[in-house]
Formats: C-alpha cells, structure tokens, sequence
C-alpha cells in the first residue's frame, strides 16, 4: 500500500546532506512502528523514495516522499505517529493513499515538473536596485555555468524559470520564483542565487543566499498544482 507523505526540512538543519535526512526519516519511521515494506534479499532496505533530494544549505516547507506499508492505514494516524517520534525541524504535513485501482500512478519522483522557491539576498544598497532588477528581467538570456559530472556547459537558464516576482524589504532583495524540476528538466536554485548575486552590483557578495523551497508540482492537465493535488 503506497503513500505520498508531505513533509519539511527546517532552516536549523539547512546543512545535513540528503544521506543523513534518509537516515533520519528512516528512524522516524521505525520509532513510529509503521508496518512498512522493505526490500528482499540480503540487504533489506525501506520502502520509501523522496521526490526531489534537497542541496545541502535549503531548507523547505514542501518537501514529498513515497512510503510502501504492508497494510492499509488512517492517514491522519500516519501523520500523528510520525510527528510524534519527529524532532521539532521535521514535521509532518500529510499524508494520502495512493489509489492505484485504474491506473499506475507514477512514483512522486517521476511526477514532479517544478518548483517554488524563496530566495533573500542581503543588498548592500538598496537604492538603485530596482533598476538593475528591471535590467536583468529585460534580458533575453541569463547565461550561467551549470556543472554536471563530467562536464562543465553554459545554458540559459531563464528558459527554465515559469514565473518569478520580486520585492524589495528594508535591506533584503526577496524573489519569489517557479522553476522548471525534475528528471525532465531542473534548475537548481543555488544556481539562480549565484546568477543574481553575480550579476547585481548591490547584493553583498559576501552574505549567505537564504533559500526555502516552497513546494513541488505536477501537471494536472495543462495546469500545475501541487503534487499531493495530483498523484
């Protein structure tokens, strides 16, 4: 019986790795007594993938695993239990019933085409921001490195951006963008950040870029929504 199961990485643990979250999560679960599945063979693992891994240094309110239990059960009851053997910078939001009866749902992974990020930059001046800001959105390409494996490439990467907003707060540039994620295609948000910094005179080059993810999305018909919406 398979579960999408909503949950957060808060900002206090913006710097574990993905390896120790699993960890983590996976303690959790078998505190929390779940009957869940586990692989056969000689080394059994859990029955549980997240959609998207979170980089190392964001932290999130919107964050999606799929968990594979041996039997049905309430989901509100999975929530409490998994809450309560949770610490407090993990919590769980939601959990829902995959209903596989007509068709195979994809796994979250497979379904996810985008996500929401916050984005605060620390300026150094605020005054003549806006227009650098009203610059860059008039450009045709934001070109930047983005590193894989084996190589190096440069993309446009606002190709990859569906929607982006901005405001500016006291001494903080605040962006609130919708980029393209997953296997299809992803934009990291660490590479957006560096793009900005790099490219706006007046954002402190020196402060730390803070980065939330919002949430993640799949398509409903021609629509995004969000992806315990969808699956």
């Amino acid at each position: 019986m398979r579960y999408l199961i909503k949950y957060t990485k808060g900002s206090d643990i913006k710097y574990v790795s993905h390896l120790e979250l699993m960890r983590t999560i996976q303690r959790i679960i078998r505190r929390s007594e779940l009957p869940v599945e586990y692989s056969r063979g000689f080394n059994p693992h859990m029955a549980l993938s997240i959609a998207q891994p979170l980089a190392v240094g964001v932290y999130s309110k919107g964050e999606y695993m799929d968990v594979h239990f041996n039997e049905e059960i309430e989901e509100k009851y999975i929530e409490e239990a998994l809450n309560k053997n949770a610490p407090s910078t993990i919590r769980f939001l939601d959990a829902k019933k995959i209903k596989e009866e007509d068709k195979k749902v994809p796994q979250a992974m497979a379904a996810v085409e985008a996500a929401r990020y916050i984005l605060k930059f620390k300026l150094v001046d605020a005054t003549k921001i806006e227009e650098e800001i009203k610059d860059i959105l008039n450009l045709k390409e934001w070109l930047a490195t983005k590193k894989g494996k084996k190589e190096e490439k440069t993309v446009n990467i606002k190709e990859l951006i569906k929607d982006i907003d901005y405001r500016i707060v006291d001494n903080l540039l605040i962006l609130e963008v919708l980029v393209a994620c997953g296997s299809k295609e992803n934009l990291s948000a660490q590479l957006l950040g560096e793009y900005f910094r790099n490219n706006i005179h007046d954002i402190n080059k020196e402060a730390f870029i803070d980065i939330e993810r919002q949430e993640m999305y799949a398509f409903k018909g021609k629509k995004l929504v969000p992806l315990n919406r969808v699956l």
